[in-house]
């Protein structure tokens, strides 16, 4: 998979097919977005993390999220995300299906269903007392509040395989510097309050390369633990495929 990902990336730039508008992604920052993939567009969303958690560092390289319009309203989705040397990939299947556009206040959204691939190492045991997730349902919102400002948000809920469901919020704030960049800032986190509740606030810019190319940098720290936090590094494109 990492191997396709860097043939794409280099390769890519020779299948580029014209589109109406910029590319939208999901990343940088954790809010998903309500845009869909145009029909018969392929979608990479790549992001290479430092990370601490427990005074340990981790590098994902890469997370990717892959994406596929096979319908105006609907993409079907590939996530995966790779930590070095452990052997740890968590994968994730899914769609996202177009709702409402956006007018006056009601906002652009969309609907993002996944399944989790099911890893014994990610279940609840003695061993590991945080339980597997196996799916994830959020509802996504974005408005434009006039000028270069605008806002995205989520809320949804994870299913995990004992049975238990954790809501998932996530809102930011975003604004456009000048024609090509924006920036935003983001808190995000799960509910009910437990002692695996975690809240973050972070922040990012992203440039748009071409209309087809986009780079951005993140940075984010939990509200809980001091020592963990994270920086990424991302590029994003699309390519026609039929």
């Amino acid at each position: 998979m990492r191997y396709g990902v860097i043939f794409f990336l280099f390769l890519g730039h020779v299948l580029w097919a014209q589109q109406s508008g910029r590319i939208e992604t999901d990343r940088p920052d954790q809010t998903e977005c309500p845009f869909i993939v145009k029909k018969g567009y392929f979608q990479a969303e790549i992001g290479f993390n430092r990370a601490s958690e427990a005074r340990q560092i981790h590098y994902l390289l890469p997370t990717s999220l892959l994406k596929v319009g096979v319908h105006p309203l609907v993409e079907l989705r590939y996530t995966v995300l790779h930590e070095p040397g452990s052997g740890i990939s968590n994968e994730s299947f899914g769609f996202k299906a177009h709702l409402f556009k956006e007018k006056g206040f009601i906002p652009r959204s969309a609907l993002i269903v996944q399944y989790h691939v099911n890893q014994d190492h990610r279940d609840q045991s003695e061993l590991n007392s945080i339980p597997h997730s196996i799916g994830e349902t959020i509802l996504t919102f974005q408005n434009s509040l006039g000028g270069p400002l605008g806002i995205g948000y989520n809320l949804g809920a994870e299913y995990h395989s004992d049975g238990a469901v954790e809501g998932i919020y996530r809102i930011a704030p975003n604004v456009n510097l000048g024609k090509r960049g924006y920036a935003y800032a983001e808190i995000f986190g799960r509910f009910p309050q437990s002692q695996f509740t975690d809240h973050w606030i972070d922040g990012g810019l992203a440039y748009y390369v071409s209309d087809h190319i986009k780079a951005d940098v993140s940075a984010g720290k939990s509200l809980r633990t001091s020592d963990s936090w994270y920086v990424a590094l991302g590029i994003s494109f699309r390519m026609r495929l039929w």
